[in-house]
């Protein structure tokens, strides 16, 4: 019997997509696999860290369409509006702490690596080195830095709840080795 995972997000259907155009948004992919992937969408502007290197300035128009025609599971996860800086200057900053990281690699970056920085610079959530997707969600729950949560193609617990998938950081190194090694395979 698999253990139900105690990470739970409310997942609200109640979404006007031109709202995701609009403010901070934590971009899970393919949100029940071990490990999701997860990227930042700032005013419909999408970032992430891959195994093939960065994903900069893809429009959300691009990567709602993705996830559509894939079927891929998806939660944005809105962060609550920054008080000070704006969404512009959010974005570059955090265009530049993906770019420290080439891509992807094992004990040495995942996609969550720059996140993390972004979340504690703009949010002052602390930099826990090896810590997963599902605990950085849940200090950013527990800190109401949360403010909505959509989802796409997603089984949910309760009509609204969906439980973010547990993993140890040896899981998280394995799979990071097997997609480097499929990817990159001659």
């Amino acid at each position: 019997m698999i253990a139900e995972s105690p990470y739970k997000l409310i997942v609200s259907d109640n979404l006007d997509e031109k709202e995701l155009t609009k403010d901070t948004w934590l971009v899970i992919l393919h949100a029940s696999r071990i490990p999701p992937h997860i990227g930042i969408a700032i005013d419909g502007n999408y970032n992430s860290l891959t195994i093939k290197g960065h994903e900069l300035n893809v429009g959300l128009d691009v990567l709602l369409k993705t996830i559509q025609q894939k079927k891929i599971e998806a939660l944005f996860i809105k962060l609550k509006k920054h008080p000070v800086f704006s969404q512009d200057y959010i974005r570059e900053v955090s265009q530049l702490y993906i770019q420290q990281f080439n891509q992807v690699k094992p004990n040495e970056a995942s996609c969550l690596s720059p996140i993390k920085l972004i979340l504690q610079e703009f949010y002052a959530i602390q930099l826990i080195d090896k810590e997963l997707l599902f605990q950085i969600i849940e200090r950013l729950k527990q800190n109401e830095y949360i403010s909505k949560t959509v989802g796409f193609n997603l089984s949910l617990v309760n009509k609204d709840e969906f439980s973010l998938p547990m993993y140890t950081n040896d899981e998280l190194q394995m799979v990071i080795v097997q997609e480097r090694s499929a990817y990159y395979k001659d």
